[in-house]
């Protein structure tokens, strides 16, 4: 009777061993076979930039590599990084894949516009300075219209002269009789006046 119980144990004992080395098995079989999820994010679903702006998109899937990829390169590109620049008006998307990873893929949709700038002097008509003079201009930078704070860039034609500049604000002197066009210059916008400079004023 006690040999009988003892072979009985020994029959349960390989079988529970059996059983626990085919759910290892099946454990290991699924875990091989599971595909990893990763969350697919994308910075921004929409971006809008003017001409000439940039900017860059983030996006990750585990270590995939992301492809990017324009849908028209006439209003926005897009660099391997993700980078974006904006080309000309209009909408753009931006589509970001993970390579390799069928379905892992986001949208950014990218609007372009452009805007109409205009630039104005506190001088104008006839101005005449003497030789040596130090003549202050103020500039102001309009944006579709409206005020802004953006700062022009001053220039003098033709060259000879020293130009400091300091926001909006340069102080231009005029080391040499004659005549100069002294001109402000934002976003493709310009306001000149025209300085005739005098050894002596009459």
């Amino acid at each position: 009777m006690a040999k009988t119980k003892r072979i009985i144990g020994f029959i349960v004992a390989v079988i529970a061993l059996a059983s626990a080395c085919l759910l290892s098995a099946c454990s290991k079989k699924e875990d091989k076979n599971k595909t990893t999820e990763y969350s697919f994010n994308i910075g921004k679903s929409s971006v809008s930039l003017e001409v000439g702006d940039s900017e860059k998109l983030e996006c990750r899937y585990g270590d995939s590599k992301i492809i990017f990829t324009s849908s028209d390169a006439s209003v926005a590109t897009v660099t391997e990084d993700g980078t974006v620049t904006a080309v000309s008006e209009g909408t753009a998307y931006v589509t970001a894949s993970a390579e390799g990873v069928e379905g892992a893929s986001k949208i950014c949709k990218v609007t372009v516009t452009k805007s109409v700038y205009a630039v104005s002097l506190d001088r104008s008509g006839a101005i005449e300075a003497l030789r040596g003079a130090a003549l202050e201009f103020n500039a102001t930078v309009y944006k579709n219209g409206e005020t802004t704070a953006l700062a022009a860039s001053f220039s003098v034609s033709p060259d000879g002269c020293t130009v400091n500049e300091s926001g909006n604000t340069a102080r231009i002197t005029f080391a040499a009789a004659g005549t100069y066009t002294v001109t402000a210059a934002y976003g493709g916008a310009t306001a000149s006046v025209t300085v005739t400079v005098v050894d002596s004023l009459t």
